[in-house]
């Protein structure tokens, strides 16, 4: 394998402040560092060095998932394009700020990608009352494109006012005049919404839909977050303007090869219909287990024969199927539960192969299984660690090539030293309370 050269869209990192039990700034940074080994595992797009993975370990409670779970809410607000979420049913918790400071910090989050060959910067300040709906306020907004190692400032938005640059660069993303936006800034900043990020309203419909659709089909169609598997297998239902023949054969394609490759029990897995050939709205598709007795196929339900893993890794075959290709980025906590590891061991090496991810398709994950502390199968910068200060309860986040290739080497043992808390982020386990009788 060699150096993959990745398509015209991946995310470079990603952070946020004041989120659940994170109080300082988190950054999750698919940058490369110099690290010379395991070059194979490094997609070059725009002059930039990316990883195309990173595995996050940490104990129970330390705030693994609620990494994931930011990036989630970060993208629900800008495809909802408010804070409020006027059409979902938002649980009071998630816009939750750290709350054991006794302070009202705003939370924040960037995310610096590339998408449609343009180089994005997008930052988000929220105020927001500890764990209580409403009053929810945009304090700062911020937006920039790099271009020749420099950044270039497109607008900036405080609760009052909106700043949108006239330099010849930005006009030019723009594709505007200066007068324009002379015109036109003090009216917009009149009519601001302090719950609607401007890059979804004013920006999108008045300045430039184009350079708004930059970002936010980024993390419509490019970010993929993944807290749980709710794919419901055993039954999926697809709409009439859909062709029902064509994705039976793509997926049930799909599902073979998963099947083979992963050798576990069944001859084949199918989705069969029960669609009637005169209903033209909906089928429903039913997933099999087929086996072979006595030379025939028996097909039974795969919710009866299966087990989770299975039925786990056929929700990823139809995840991975539809989204890999295009050159996404899946956020995905425990993505390894119920599957056995040399499963995700094959799966994790298609986003390291060249040859197979073309478009630089990027996968994050946190687990527990400390099989993938293993320097053939990642670089010291794809191996993250979050751990929970047990004073302040604040989470922190670090990689391996955090510490310096002097306190870690490329060739050590990652595994037995994590073992033996040089990494720190285990768990502090003592349940000898629960057996003493009372005093």
């Amino acid at each position: 394998m060699h150096t993959i050269y990745g398509g015209d869209k991946m995310l470079i990192r990603y952070s946020f402040k004041n989120f659940r039990s994170f109080h300082d700034k988190a950054e999750i940074s698919m940058k490369a560092t110099s690290q010379t080994t395991l070059n194979e595992n490094i997609i070059r797009i725009n002059g930039e060095r990316l990883l195309p993975s990173t595995v996050i370990y940490g104990a129970n409670a330390s705030g693994k998932s609620n990494i994931i779970m930011s990036i989630k809410i970060f993208k629900k607000i800008i495809i909802c394009g408010s804070l409020l979420y006027k059409d979902i049913d938002l649980d009071d918790l998630e816009l939750c700020p750290f709350i054991h400071d006794g302070e009202t910090n705003p939370i924040s989050f960037e995310i610096e990608f590339i998408n449609k060959n343009k180089h994005c910067i997008y930052k988000l300040e929220i105020e927001v009352e500890k764990c209580r709906r409403g009053n929810r306020t945009i304090l700062n907004e911020e937006f920039y494109i790099k271009s020749c190692k420099k950044y270039h400032l497109i607008y900036k938005r405080n609760k009052s006012h909106i700043d949108i640059s006239t330099d010849r660069f930005a006009l030019k993303q723009m594709e505007t005049e200066a007068k324009f936006i002379n015109d036109i800034t003090e009216k917009l900043s009149r009519n601001m919404d302090a719950s609607v990020p401007f890059l979804t309203s004013g920006f999108k419909n008045i300045i430039s839909n184009d350079l708004a659709n930059c970002v936010i089909s980024f993390f419509s169609e490019k970010l993929i977050t993944i807290d749980n598997f709710t794919i419901t297998t055993s039954s999926v239902q697809l709409k009439s303007n859909q062709t029902i023949e064509k994705n039976f054969t793509v997926w049930n394609q799909t599902l073979d090869g998963f099947v083979k490759g992963a050798d576990f029990g069944p001859q084949q897995m199918i989705f069969k219909s029960d669609v009637d050939d005169n209903d033209e709205h909906t089928a429903n598709m039913q997933l099999f287990s087929v086996y072979n007795f006595n030379d025939q196929n028996i097909f039974i339900p795969a919710q009866l024969m299966e087990s989770s893993g299975t039925l786990k890794l056929i929700d990823f075959a139809l995840l991975f199927q539809s989204f890999f290709p295009k050159g996404c980025t899946f956020f995905m906590d425990e993505f390894d539960a119920s599957l056995h590891p040399e499963i995700v061991k094959g799966i994790i090496s298609l986003f390291h192969d060249s040859d197979f991810n073309t478009e630089g398709s990027q996968l994050i994950f946190t687990t527990h299984n400390p099989i993938y502390l293993n320097n053939k199968i990642f670089r010291r910068d794809q191996i993250a660690f979050v751990e929970k200060d047990r004073i302040n309860f604040q989470s922190s986040v670090y990689t391996l090539a955090d510490f310096g290739s002097t306190d870690v080497r490329n060739d050590e043992n990652y595994l037995i030293n994590y073992f033996k808390g040089k990494y720190s982020s285990l768990p502090y386990i003592d349940f000898s309370s629960l057996f003493k009788g009372d005093d």
